[in-house]
């Protein structure tokens, strides 16, 4: 890498959608720029192009490498030519696309990286053709990594079992972590509604529980016809085929009058403030960036009791747990949520964010992410020192 020229450091970040860089690790993105490294994300660009660069990133369109294999080279040489043009210092990736291919290209352009494992979802147990091309061109995607971190102990230990990355350079942290301060309690005594409202706030795919909590909401609302389900998030099409709902199933359960779908929001605030549960019945998570958020802001929970939800709900404490695509039980946890008393759920939420305050504040992850980053700037150094003296 070679950055004569400027004094400034570079860091690339290889980032699915530019989304998830807008909202969930936005701390981390702006905590970069303070610390003074100039930093551009590489993903397929959507409408927060604008507002992204506003905030002081750089952003280059790479495509989406989805399971077409055409779609696959282009966005493989998309990324190469991107990164040669930046020579960055360290490289950022998340999530399994950028893991592996940009891993991959890391690697022999010789980019020290720092992959964060978002959630491992039917990797290791899917038959489908994809993700068995991922389990065997996982591992040597990783094998020179500097650091992988795990939003969960399970997939961590997932990794290291199988042989996926080595344990010395393997962390868990917590998520992304939460701003515990920007998501702070929000005063509802004025609510101008007088009925029960749940919230489920991700993106339209199945195994984010989309369907459980639908048929449970029709469930519920056979007994308790006022209560309101909210629903908040992006009608997605990334995913495999057998992951996503069609529009039609949306326009049919906005027409029943079972959700009130209010599209894909940056600040989701107002809603998790105006809600009295948030509900997401997650087949599997890396960390649910929604919980922590709905937690911090003093709200009782309702997930499944499976990898990266339950952590964040002592049962019967802070929430309630269901069991895995099971919407009859959902909609039996739903009604224990209707039935308690006001200060009963405000006792709920008020541990909630104690929780999250204790195990989940976003500075364990900016605190994991400067020792690791200067960490490489350590062996860089080494390395520099070592050739230079080789050289006398």
């Amino acid at each position: 890498m070679n950055n004569a020229g400027s004094n400034k450091k570079k860091i690339a970040v290889i980032e699915n959608g530019l989304f998830s860089t807008y909202t969930m690790r936005d701390g981390l993105m702006q905590f970069l720029l303070k610390e003074g490294y100039e930093v551009t994300i590489l993903t397929h660009t959507n409408s927060f192009v604008s507002q992204v660069e506003k905030t002081g990133l750089k952003v280059i369109n790479i495509g989406s490498g989805n399971v077409n294999p055409v779609k696959v080279l282009k966005y493989i040489f998309n990324l190469y030519r991107a990164l040669k043009r930046i020579e960055p210092d360290v490289c950022l990736t998340f999530s399994i696309r950028p893991a592996i291919w940009g891993n991959y290209i890391t690697r022999y352009l010789k980019i020290p990286t720092v992959t964060n494992i978002t959630g491992v979802g039917p990797l290791f147990t899917s038959k489908n053709l994809a993700y068995r091309i991922a389990r065997s061109i996982y591992r040597p995607a990783l094998s020179k990594t500097k650091k992988v971190f795990f939003q969960n102990f399970d997939d961590m230990d997932l990794f290291i079992e199988n042989n996926f990355v080595r344990k010395e350079i393997a962390e868990r942290i917590p998520g992304s972590g939460v701003d515990y301060l920007k998501f702070s309690p929000i005063d509802s005594n004025g609510r101008a509604h007088d009925h029960f409202i749940f919230l489920f706030i991700g993106r339209l795919i199945k195994d984010k529980g989309i369907f459980e909590f639908v048929e449970a909401a029709r469930i519920i609302r056979k007994k308790y016809p006022n209560v309101q389900f909210n629903v908040i998030g992006p009608f997605w099409s990334q995913n495999l085929k057998s992951n996503t709902i069609t529009q039609s199933d949306l326009q049919n359960w906005i027409i029943e009058g079972i959700i009130d779908y209010h599209g894909e929001k940056k600040d989701v605030r107002k809603f998790i403030a105006d809600a009295d549960c948030v509900v997401l019945p997650s087949f599997r998570e890396g960390t649910s960036n929604i919980l922590l958020e709905g937690a911090s802001m003093e709200r009782p929970i309702i997930t499944t009791n499976t990898t990266g939800c339950k952590e964040i709900v002592d049962d019967e404490i802070t929430g309630f747990l269901c069991n895995v695509k099971d919407s009859v039980d959902l909609a039996r946890q739903m009604e224990k949520m209707i039935l308690l008393s006001r200060e009963e759920r405000m006792i709920m939420g008020k541990k909630a964010r104690q929780k999250i305050i204790k195990e989940f504040d976003k500075k364990i992850v900016l605190d994991a992410y400067q020792k690791a980053i200067q960490n490489i700037s350590k062996d860089a150094r080494y390395d520099f020192n070592n050739y230079m003296n080789s050289l006398n």
